[in-house]
């Protein structure tokens, strides 16, 4: 073959900035060394790449082409190290799991409890993130499983729907309504609803008013910061708005917010993700026990 990785990222720098000043500058090494880089590729493939006639540099027809391909193969060589690196003998027996604040409630405690019983070869170290950040975790390889709602489809990894949790309303323990065995949305009125912005988790936004526009309202919105169970809790303990939560909630929220039944049919999907050529047996087991986990946190 004869040209090298590096030659690729230093022929991309270049492509994409079409100035070997700034495409030194993006990969922090010398202008001379990227020109070097880039005459050894050309020499090595036999033809130009770029078209130095010009003030402006070009890519000429068989560059794009080469753009175009090594892009990929850069693509490929970082997957298989990222293979390769899933068998180093530190993370044979380690676990990372990546969770959106809900789940940290009940559902991992859970299995991390039974993992430490059942799985002593496993160490397990949790991460929580903010809602609409499980998936980006895992691609960036900071977490070898995924937990949390309405997850990205990512290239190389699998998702799975674990349960559909009732939904609940979660407003002031003073609240009229607070002692109902469920409730109906329009009964609050023109009650706002606290709800972190839409550009955080767009899909899970849109389900939550979805939700509100199937059982007849169209609540004004709080925008709240990243995690509703936070700073901003007291706007729902102060009776200034309500919010919609999963069921594993219940519980964990403040002694003046309580969480009520929504009436009607409501869900919020909870989901796993994994890269799909990670073989570790002790990760398929842990799967494993988490899918056990979440059936037993649907019927309890």
């Amino acid at each position: 073959m004869g040209f090298t990785l590096r030659q690729l990222e230093v022929f991309l720098a270049v492509a994409d900035t079409l100035h070997f000043g700034r495409a030194a500058e993006r990969l922090h090494i010398s202008q001379p060394t990227v020109s070097q880089e880039v005459a050894r590729l050309e020499r090595t493939v036999g033809v130009e790449l770029f078209d130095r006639s010009r003030r402006a540099v070009a890519l000429t027809s068989a560059g794009e082409v080469m753009a175009a391909e090594a892009a990929g193969l850069l693509d490929r060589a970082g997957t298989l190290l990222a293979r390769v690196r899933l068998h180093e003998q530190s993370r044979l027996g380690l676990a990372r799991i990546v969770a959106s604040p809900s789940v940290m409630n009940r559902l991992l405690p859970a299995v991390v409890s039974r993992a430490e019983r059942e799985l002593p070869a496993l160490e397990t170290v949790e991460l929580a993130v903010d809602t609409g950040q499980v998936s980006a975790t895992l691609a960036a390889e900071h977490a070898d499983i995924g937990l949390g709602r309405f997850l990205d489809e990512t290239p190389g990894y699998r998702r799975e729907k674990l349960l559909d949790e009732p939904v609940r309303v979660a407003l002031s323990r003073g609240h009229a309504l607070a002692g109902r065995a469920a409730v109906r949305l329009p009964d609050l009125g023109d009650l706002p609803l606290l709800l972190w912005p839409r550009e955080q988790h767009p899909r899970y936004y849109d389900h939550v008013l979805g939700l509100c526009t199937d059982h007849g309202v169209e609540p004004p919105v709080l925008v709240s910061p990243p995690r509703i169970v936070g700073s901003r809790l007291y706007l729902l303990s102060q009776s200034r708005a309500f919010s919609l939560v999963p069921a594993s909630l219940a519980g964990h929220l403040t002694e003046d917010v309580v969480t009520v039944p929504l009436a009607g049919p409501a869900a919020l999907p909870l989901e796993m993700q994994w890269r799909l050529d990670d073989h570790r047996p002790r990760l398929a087991a842990l799967r494993d026990l988490i899918r056990e986990e979440a059936t037993t946190l649907a019927t309890g």
